[in-house]
């Protein structure tokens, strides 16, 4: 007989269950078991006087013990789970569990811990298919626009952001690194005439940052697009993605995760606002007092700003456009009438940037030149810099953490709770 899950049962059939128990009571003429799968939660009842094969067999299970069961559901006005309980005929103790380590109302670093034992909560997994659906939205929208799927090396012989924040490594020998971002090789693929493409992978970052929205290794979606005439284009197509992911998260997901997190999803319905970067800066301090850096947005400001457009335009989402070049990586391209600034972009969600993108700068001699004035030696970026030689369109592209946004679309306090497996600094098993 094959499984049946929980959801799927149908009363007064034979089915087969196989599960966790959740709770088991055993008092004098019965045995009460709670039994849970990924879809639900049902009440087993056992009769110790007819059957005493059982009986024993279940004398030393506790909780979290594995089981599996055949026999007959029945509707009871008595059970609370469903109106429903079962009868097992048979019953296969698969799995006997130890006391566990951790309880619910332990500290976050201890169910990390034990994160596979923490993730048998069935809100945990109530993440982790949001973060199914929510990645199927972006794949599946990607690919109706005609963009091409691509896998990146995760090994290169050079930084993607010409920086110092990368895991160095040997490789047979030869100096290498784990990539910070698949950024030059979508690039490749412009000069390849891919068009469009995207990919959903890992990122590795060597930031010593202890804060609830970084991580030394997580996943990030990236798209790449050809022929644009300017940033706003790259903005454009991301709202559409964005909107697309939201929409397959609500039509999937929209009861439990109000029965469970008490979110419900909104589905942007005008353009996300898109405000320049000076322009923030000057709104930040104006409406709030508060004076930020002036390259870059701190988080600070990145709540404020996020508040003056959900009171201003009632926004979620808010674009901050046209950042100092020199807070942006060598390959953001220059505006026109103003050198000092780039036409690049961060995507603000509910007070936290989420995505970062840019129109690249596609001119050999231009990105060469960028490359330099960014104090990073030309000739280490040579096999990057070879894409552009032999034509190169215009493009631009984004990058996403997947996590910030989970843990900003369920309200969970930190992206540790909307990753599977956390790595930081200090964090490196399981």
């Amino acid at each position: 007989m094959k499984r049946t899950y929980i959801k799927d049962i149908v009363p007064e059939t034979e089915v087969k269950l196989s599960g966790w128990i959740e709770r088991i009571r055993n008092p004098k003429n019965m045995i009460f078991i709670v039994l849970k799968d990924i879809t639900g939660q049902i009440q087993i009842t056992i009769d110790k006087a007819t059957n005493p094969e059982m009986t024993e067999k279940l004398s030393n299970v506790i909780a979290n013990s594995v089981i599996t069961v055949t026999g007959k559901a029945v509707l009871s006005e008595y059970v609370k789970m469903g109106g429903i309980e079962f009868f097992p005929t048979t019953l296969t103790v698969d799995s006997i569990a130890d006391a566990l380590p951790i309880t619910k109302e332990a500290s976050l670093d201890q169910r990390l811990n034990h994160r596979w034992i923490d993730l048998r909560d069935g809100n945990k997994s109530l993440i982790f298919r949001v973060n199914t659906t929510l990645e199927k939205g972006i794949r599946d929208y990607m690919i109706s626009t005609g963009a091409i799927e691509i896998h990146t090396p995760k090994i290169t012989i050079q930084s993607s952001e010409g920086g110092s924040e990368v895991f160095k490594l040997d490789y047979f020998g030869q100096p290498a690194y784990l990539t910070q971002s698949p950024q030059l090789y979508k690039q490749m693929a412009m000069a390849s005439g891919f068009d469009k493409v995207f990919e959903i992978g890992d990122y590795f970052r060597a930031e010593s940052s202890f804060t609830n929205r970084h991580a030394t290794e997580f996943i990030g979606f990236d798209f790449e697009i050809s022929h644009i005439e300017s940033h706003h284009d790259v903005m454009d197509y991301l709202e559409g993605a964005l909107r697309n992911a939201l929409q397959a998260v609500k039509d999937a997901h929209s009861t439990e995760l109000k029965e469970t997190f008490d979110v419900e999803i909104d589905i942007p319905e005008c353009d996300f606002p898109r405000i320049p970067f000076h322009e923030a800066l000057d709104i930040v301090e104006k409406e709030y007092g508060y004076k930020g850096e002036k390259v870059d947005f701190d988080p600070e400001s990145e709540k404020l700003i996020c508040q003056y457009v959900k009171e201003k335009y009632n926004s979620d989402f808010v674009y901050i456009t046209e950042y100092p070049f020199e807070a942006r990586a060598f390959y953001s391209m220059k505006c026109e009438d103003n050198p000092k600034l780039c036409k690049s972009f961060d995507l603000l969600w509910k007070g936290i940037e989420i995505t970062s993108g840019a129109q690249r700068e596609h001119r050999y001699e231009v990105l060469k030149a960028q490359i330099a004035e960014k104090g990073i030696d030309p000739a280490i970026m040579n096999d990057y810099l070879e894409f552009f030689r032999y034509g190169c369109p215009t493009h631009g592209g984004i990058g996403l953490g997947i996590a910030r946004m989970l843990a900003k679309l369920l309200n969970l306090p930190t992206i540790k709770e909307a990753t599977y497996i956390f790595r930081g600094p200090n964090r490196i098993t399981p």
